[in-house]
């Protein structure tokens, strides 16, 4: 019976995303593989299981000097910089990723067609450069368990060096 049972028993799979110094040990099986995109200042990746969008940026140039997640006032300057629906000055808690100290709201907004906009954003510095992690999802119902899925997987992060091709 166990046999049978097998294929329906699902492991989370290592991926690295090396243009990020980043590896998730606990990403879903079924969630799409990560595509990294360079953004103004610095390199994101997406990943999609089912209706929640998992999204990594990191910042290129380091951080000022005394940068601080857990500092209000840096929060909120981070917060109008992405273009937030949360609003990580004054909501939120303290949170570890990989080791680092780090800020995460998770955030629930009713929109006009009575769907729900599901938002958890999650920074954390390393190395002198700033990390956003943020898992988004819109449903008609309850949360969907695939934005969980990809929350969760954000506590399986881990920093490596960054790795990039030569382009030159």
């Amino acid at each position: 019976m166990v046999l049978l049972l097998w294929p329906l028993v699902s492991h989370a799979s290592d991926v690295d995303i090396p243009e990020l110094g980043i590896r998730l040990s606990t990403l879903p099986p079924a969630a799409s593989k990560p595509q990294v995109v360079v953004q103004p200042g610095g390199y994101q990746a997406e990943t999609r299981l089912g209706s929640a969008v998992l999204s990594i940026y990191r910042q290129d140039d380091p951080v000022p000097a005394g940068s601080d997640v857990a500092e209000p006032t840096y929060r909120a300057m981070l917060d109008a910089r992405f273009g937030n629906a949360v609003n990580s000055k004054t909501e939120g808690a303290p949170t570890g990723v990989g080791g680092h100290s780090a800020w995460t709201v998770v955030d629930a907004r009713e929109s006009r067609d009575a769907s729900t906009s599901y938002i958890c954003v999650t920074y954390v510095i390393v190395d002198d450069h700033l990390y956003r992690l943020a898992v988004t999802a819109q449903a008609s119902a309850a949360r969907p368990p695939e934005f969980d899925s990809l929350v969760q997987a954000m506590s399986g992060v881990a920093f490596e060096q960054v790795r990039r091709a030569n382009h030159g």
